[in-house]
């Protein structure tokens, strides 16, 4: 696993109470630390190699020393190596490892891409017109494309982690900017539809009319995979779920159907879009659970329960929908899953 650096600046005063618990947090051979005195005469500055899967632990620790005052800062950063090397080996505190970035690291990932700046705006407009002239060729490799690019992947994200830490804020900033890039991309299909009309012939176009028992497999399959990927710090293994798990061409599919008044072929493209979006953010609650992130505060840890149980059963709910209607709405899918399932 990859290292961090934290850097925590702190009066002077506070310096031998960190010490200490440095000390008795883990033996020696679990990170490395070393104090810095600072130009300000009242300030230090303490360094400490470790880890990434120790650094959560190290990061709580640190917080809650220093809760009750106020002029402490906390900064985490990559390092690439440290010599001699940190030793692995530690029977007292390898339950404690996580096996993944810090809870904060993937709150600030995470924020990066949860937010409506011109840049996502920017983002979604090329996107969209990529998938959009991807449909009308019947052209694989151009709608891949726009799926690598995948703009909605974020606030999908953002909204699974926040609902796993019951950030209410980071969940209307999801929202927003989910909701932003939907209106936005479905506007550009809809408007090339509207007067370009749809290609009927498009095999791309009409792949993506019909929902199967399958692509709600896919989804949680790929879904729980991306958010593991990301849990790891390894964003480069997320470009392949971005393929597998489409958001934009069902979407970019149902506004040129729209727009081109073909209104049932758009209902089958719309439903796989929601079908989608639910089980990417039921796999990726399920996945950071699983890979143990959670508040750091009681009260914040009994809040996030309760919010992860009203919408984990809201998921669900939703997803039973969503199979019952593709049961009764489709039932003539020559290749559908489970009658004609094929596990190669």
């Amino acid at each position: 696993m990859p290292l961090r650096v934290i850097e925590l600046v702190t009066p002077r005063k506070d310096e031998e109470p960190i010490r200490e618990s440095l000390k008795k947090h883990h033996p020696d051979e679990d990170y490395i630390f070393w104090v810095s005195p600072l130009d300000d005469e009242d300030m230090l500055c303490i360094r400490i190699v470790l880890d990434v899967q120790e650094s959560e632990n190290v990061i709580d620790m640190l917080d809650n020393e220093m809760s009750f005052g106020e002029q402490y800062r906390i900064v985490v950063y990559p390092a690439q190596a440290t010599l001699p090397r940190l030793d692995p080996e530690d029977e007292n505190g390898e339950a404690e490892k996580k096996g993944r970035i810090s809870r904060e690291e993937l709150y600030s990932d995470v924020l990066d891409t949860s937010l409506t700046t011109p840049s996502y705006l920017l983002l979604i407009l090329f996107s969209s017109i990529v998938a959009v002239i991807g449909l009308m060729r019947d052209n694989v490799a151009v709608i891949i494309g726009s799926m690598v690019l995948a703009p909605l992947l974020g606030p999908n994200v953002g909204l699974a982690l926040a609902t796993t830490l019951a950030d209410i804020k980071l969940a209307l900033r999801a929202s927003m900017t989910l909701t932003t890039g939907v209106i936005i991309a479905f506007i550009i299909a809809l408007s090339v539809g509207y007067f370009f009309g749809a290609p009927m012939e498009s095999q791309q176009l009409l792949d993506r009319c019909e929902t199967r028992y399958s692509d709600i497999a896919l989804a949680l399959a790929s879904g729980g995979a991306g958010i593991l990927a990301f849990t790891m710090g390894v964003p480069s293994s997320v470009v392949g779920v971005m393929v597998a798990l489409a958001l934009l061409p069902p979407l970019a599919s149902a506004g040129l159907l729209v727009g081109a008044g073909q209104f049932e072929e758009a209902g089958g493209a719309i439903l796989l879009f929601f079908t989608n979006v639910i089980c990417l953010n039921l796999a990726g609650v399920g996945m950071f659970l699983v890979q143990g992130v959670k508040p750091q505060r009681r009260r914040e840890k009994e809040r996030a329960l309760t919010l992860v149980l009203r919408m984990g059963t809201l998921w669900v709910a939703l997803l039973i929908l969503l199979s019952v209607i593709i049961h009764y709405a489709q039932p003539a899918v020559p290749n559908a899953w489970p009658e004609s399932f094929l596990p190669f």
